[in-house]
């Protein structure tokens, strides 16, 4: 952070850059009149700079570039302005060393046509994002910790069938409030 000029800087992905942006630039705009702020993107080099934000906002805003850097909707992101929210991420990379075995692990977790990261939203209530390597989620903390523990299982070689079944026996809890 520059402390004179009151700025920040940050760095989206090439191709998350139009997301960030949105039609129009009105995903842009959104953001700034949602953190107060005026934000400069240079198209080239991916870099973001917030001017005149407050400290409190810009960490929000930095969490929403990365959560948009991982893949997640800007709307999705958005959920992070709740201080209930967090952004995680796992790099399976660092648990899988072998590529051939990433790949199963990673088309593991996305499923058949999605369905097995659909169903993790569903029953957490969280954002899942999934990359080449990286899995990144949004959700409050404590189903961030359920969705950690399913997938572990997934990562792990468990069968989807104990995984669904370790997802449904802690949904009740979460509907509870006793997880």
């Amino acid at each position: 952070m520059d402390e004179m000029l009151g700025t920040d800087r940050y760095f989206l992905e090439k191709d998350r850059i139009p997301v960030f942006i949105g039609k129009q630039g009105s995903q842009k705009k959104q953001f700034e009149e949602l953190f107060k702020c005026k934000l400069d993107i240079n198209s080239n080099t991916g870099e973001v700079v917030v001017q005149n934000g407050e400290a409190v906002d810009n960490f929000v805003l930095s969490n929403i570039i990365h959560a948009i850097n991982f893949g997640h909707s800007p709307e999705a992101a958005l959920e992070l302005r709740d201080e209930n929210f967090v952004l995680d991420s796992i790099d399976v990379k660092t648990r899988v060393r072998d590529h051939k075995r990433l790949k199963i692990v990673m088309g593991r977790i996305i499923g058949k046509e999605g369905g097995t990261r659909r169903l993790i939203e569903e029953i957490t209530k969280c954002s899942v994002a999934v990359g080449d390597h990286i899995v990144s989620i949004i959700g409050p903390y404590e189903n961030i910790m359920l969705v950690h523990e399913a997938l572990d299982m997934l990562i792990d070689g468990a069968s989807h069938k104990s995984f669904y079944g370790f997802l449904e026996r802690n949904r009740t809890k979460m509907d509870t409030g006793l997880l």
